[in-house]
């Protein structure tokens, strides 16, 4: 199997529980007080991004629907790995306001925005298909967080934003806590217009680097065609439909950090990377703003080669596995292939690497 943060299949608290992380300065820092993550579009619970540092992140998560928000309360409030866990059942938009929910045939596909049918026609998204609507308010994320508070969480260090393309709007409700708190993103972005006259990734992209924050890179990228080629015996590319970006406030050359982080900023920040998988940069980051000596740099390295561990005979047996899959199948050759890349995509960046 895949080292588990390629998969995204973290055990809980891997990384909370690691003697490593727990002892180092970002550890003890969020064991006193605990990250403050949004999760905005949180219908299916907390996301797993945040499950390895589960007992040290409070989690605030925004779902409009009522009966929803009640059962997500309800049922994690039994649970005891998160530092704290609270559900509003909030709409967010750019500002205070009437609005209406579209609603989908996939629940997950519901948003502010009516889908674009004919877009959705045109590749066969049978899941976004339009069963109903709703009005509702909509609030602004700055006035939830600075104007009738939760509690005095530092909310929003790390935010994650899934809305079915009304990204862009929440975060320009949100300029206080992009500006004082928040120093990492990770936001579902579009291409192409799902929903009528949505905003695509080079906006969400530019509107954030206007606020200090580097684009990293997707963490995850879907693409979309007619299917009217069978993959078993032809190849082609696709459009690129939508993806989870990245973004981080990189206080290093080349970055757009317009300040210089705070400890706390510096130390959440780390953690971020630790668990997006940006283990170079987590390292840079700790030589320039917290590892003070050679014991503690070489702990943090020790810490980050734990996490980052690729085991070659891993590589060995999938690749054996995959030459039996051909061998057994010869026609589903191309569909084996494909899959076996698809895994590891996230990794294949090894044009650098000396022969």
């Amino acid at each position: 199997m895949l080292p588990s943060w390629i998969t995204g299949r973290y055990p809980i608290n891997a990384i909370a529980d690691e003697p490593l992380f727990r002892e180092s300065r970002p550890g003890l820092d969020l064991s006193a007080r605990p990250l403050g993550f949004i999760d905005v579009g949180a219908r299916g619970g907390v996301h797993d991004l945040v499950g390895p540092i589960a007992k040290l992140t409070a989690v605030l998560g925004f779902e409009p629907d009522l009966e929803a928000c009640a059962e997500l309360n309800q049922r994690l409030a039994a649970k005891s790995e998160w530092a704290a866990t609270r559900f509003l059942p909030v709409a967010l938009a750019e500002a205070a306001g009437p609005a209406v929910l579209h609603l989908c045939e996939a629940p997950t596909n519901h948003s502010l925005r009516p889908v674009n049918k004919a877009f959705a026609e045109r590749y066969n998204m049978v899941k976004f298909a339009q069963t109903g609507r709703f009005e509702l308010e909509t609030q602004a994320l700055d006035h939830v967080l600075f104007d009738s508070p939760p509690d005095d969480r530092p909310w929003g260090e790390f935010v994650k934003l899934d809305t079915q393309g009304t990204e862009l709007e929440i975060l320009r409700g949100a300029q206080r806590m992009l500006d004082e708190r928040c120093v990492a993103a990770f936001i579902e972005v579009e291409f192409c217009q799902i929903y009528e006259d949505q905003k695509l990734f080079s906006e969400v992209e530019l509107f954030l680097r206007e606020r200090g924050f580097s684009f990293f890179g997707f963490h995850s990228t879907h693409e979309r065609a007619r299917k009217t080629l069978d993959k078993k015996r032809f190849a082609g590319r696709e459009r690129l439909l939508h993806a989870d970006a990245v973004f981080f406030k990189d206080p290093l050359a080349g970055g757009f950090a317009s300040r210089t982080l705070t400890q706390r900023e510096a130390n959440v920040l780390f953690t971020c990377a630790l668990l997006l998988g940006y283990f170079d940069f987590a390292l840079e980051l700790a030589e320039s703003t917290f590892a003070k000596g050679a014991s503690e740099l070489t702990d943090i390295r020790t810490l980050i080669e734990k996490l980052a561990f690729n085991d070659p005979q891993i590589a060995r047996t999938a690749a054996t596995d995959l030459a039996a899959e051909v061998a057994a199948d010869p026609d589903r050759s191309n569909i084996a292939v494909g899959r076996f890349v698809d895994g590891r995509r996230p990794i294949c960046n090894f044009e650098d690497v000396p022969d």
